[in-house]
C-alpha cells in the first residue's frame, strides 16, 4: 500500500479505489441506486462541470460525490447547496484547532468510507443491497445505544462515571493510585477489569472478564498517529478512522460494534460512545477509556 493509498478510508472525507469492472458512471448509478445506505439516496448531477453520483445533505453542509477518473473512482464530500467555501473551509480550520470534528463533518467523512464499503465490493464482483451501516444495530431497539464520557476522564482521576443522555450514571470505572489498574462496574458489579501495563515505552492494555482474559490491546509505534490493534474474545480488533480526532469505528472480526466521536451535550464537552452489538456493550466502554488514554498520553 502506497504512503497516499485511499483505498481503506479511514474518516478522511475522501477515497478511491480502482475501476477493475471499468463501470461507466452511468453503470455505477445503476449499481448504486440498487444498495440502501444509511445516508441517502444517489442522483445524477455534476461538480462544476464534471458529471457525478451524488448523495445531496449528508449533513447540514456536505454532500457525497462519486465520480469517474480514469482508472479509478473518487469518492469525497463537498458544500452541499448554498454552503460557500469559504464557511467549509472555516469550518474545517475551526476542526483542526478544536482537534475533532463536528458531527455534520463526522457523519459526511463516515458516509464517505461507507460508499466506500458498498464501491469496493462492486468492483469485486459481489452482489449488494445495502451496506452494513444502513443495517438496523443488534440491539434491543434495533438503534445504536449511545453512552457519553468526559475527555481525558482516566488522567484526571481514578473514579469517574459513564453516562446516558440524561446524564444519568451507567457505567462506574474506580481505578486505583497508579491509574493502571480500572475496575468497570454496572449496577454495582464488576463486568469488566482493564489493566494497563508499560512494554518498553508501548502501553499494553488488557480486558479481563469474570477473572479471566478476555482482549488484549497494543498501541503501536507510528510517527504520524497512534495505533491499536489486539484481540477480543479471539476475534481481531481494529480501530477505523481518526483516534486523535477521536472519530473512528470500533471493528472486532471484522463487523463494526462501536463508534466513538465527540459530541456537545448541555453538560459539556464529551466522547460519545455508540453501541451497534449490545452484547458486546462493556467491551466498547473499555476500548473508548483505554483510547481516550493513547491520546492524552500523545498530546502530553
Amino acid at each position: 500500500m502506497g504512503l497516499f493509498d485511499m483505498s481503506s478510508g479511514g474518516n478522511m472525507g475522501y477515497a478511491n479505489v480502482k475501476n477493475t469492472k471499468n463501470f461507466s458512471l452511468d453503470d455505477l448509478f445503476q449499481k448504486l441506486s440498487g444498495v440502501t445506505v444509511s445516508f441517502g439516496t444517489p442522483v445524477m448531477g455534476d461538480i462544476k462541470g464534471t458529471p457525478a453520483i451524488l448523495y445531496k445533505k449528508v449533513s447540514d453542509q456536505f454532500d457525497v460525490f462519486a465520480r469517474i477518473d480514469k482508472d479509478k473512482v473518487i469518492m469525497g464530500k463537498m458544500g452541499t447547496d448554498g454552503v460557500g467555501g469559504g464557511k467549509v473551509a472555516l469550518n474545517m480550520g475551526l476542526d483542526m484547532f478544536l482537534g475533532h470534528k463536528d458531527k455534520g463533518t463526522s457523519d459526511a467523512d463516515r458516509a464517505v468510507d461507507e460508499l466506500l464499503e458498498v464501491i469496493k465490493k462492486l468492483e469485486n464482483g459481489e452482489e449488494v443491497t445495502g451496506s452494513s451501516a444502513s443495517q438496523a444495530a443488534n440491539t434491543s431497539t434495533g438503534s445504536a445505544i449511545e453512552f457519553f464520557m468526559k475527555q481525558k476522564a482516566i488522567s484526571i482521576k481514578p473514579k469517574f462515571d459513564i453516562f446516558d443522555i440524561n446524564e444519568t450514571p451507567v457505567y462506574h470505572v474506580e481505578g486505583d493510585l497508579s491509574r493502571l489498574n480500572f475496575s468497570i462496574q454496572k449496577n454495582g458489579t464488576e463486568v469488566l477489569k482493564l489493566k494497563k501495563k508499560l512494554v518498553a515505552i508501548m502501553p499494553e492494555y488488557t480486558i479481563f472478564q469474570g477473572g479471566s482474559e478476555a482482549a488484549k490491546i497494543k498501541k503501536k509505534l507510528k510517527f504520524s498517529k497512534p495505533e491499536l490493534n489486539g484481540t477480543v474474545n479471539g476475534k481481531e480488533l481494529k480501530i477505523v478512522g481518526d483516534i486523535l480526532g477521536f472519530d473512528f469505528d470500533i471493528q472486532v472480526g471484522g463487523t463494526t460494534i462501536g463508534h466513538i466521536d465527540v459530541a456537545r451535550t448541555v453538560w459539556s464537552d464529551c466522547y460519545r460512545i455508540s453501541i451497534r452489538e449490545e452484547s458486546m456493550e462493556a467491551f466498547v466502554v473499555a476500548l473508548a477509556i483505554i483510547c481516550d488514554n493513547v491520546v492524552d498520553k500523545d498530546n502530553d
